[in-house]
């Protein structure tokens, strides 16, 4: 199974998605959107994001365990990554998004 986008509902009818590896991990996860066409807008974003690094940012969280963002080209945030709490790992989910996301397909779970 490769990368994918997984796009989604949730009870309130907003429309979120996640990045998953090819072996179903999480590895991102958006914010909520109020239609699916913003949605699926944030997905290229990322696809396009993934790929600069300007636009890919890594912090901590005060218990240690690292994470990183993508941004748009203005600057605001489109997903955040899950937590990894080894380098090692955190650099290998690094490089599936920058590797898969540009060509990841998308599975619209909405329908």
């Amino acid at each position: 199974m490769p990368a994918t986008f997984q796009l989604k509902t949730n009870d309130e009818n907003q429309y979120s998605f996640n990045f998953l590896n090819s072996k179903g991990e999480l590895i991102l996860m958006s914010g909520d959107y109020g239609n699916k066409e913003d949605a699926m807008q944030a997905i290229k974003e990322v696809r396009t994001g993934s790929l600069m690094t300007n636009q890919i940012a890594a912090s901590k969280v005060p218990e240690g365990d690292t994470f990183f963002v993508i941004k748009d080209a203005a600057g605001t945030i489109i997903v955040k990554s899950v937590l990894f709490n080894s380098n090692m790992v955190f650099d290998n989910a690094l490089h599936i998004v920058k590797d898969n996301a540009c060509v990841a397909e998308i599975v619209d779970l909405t329908v």
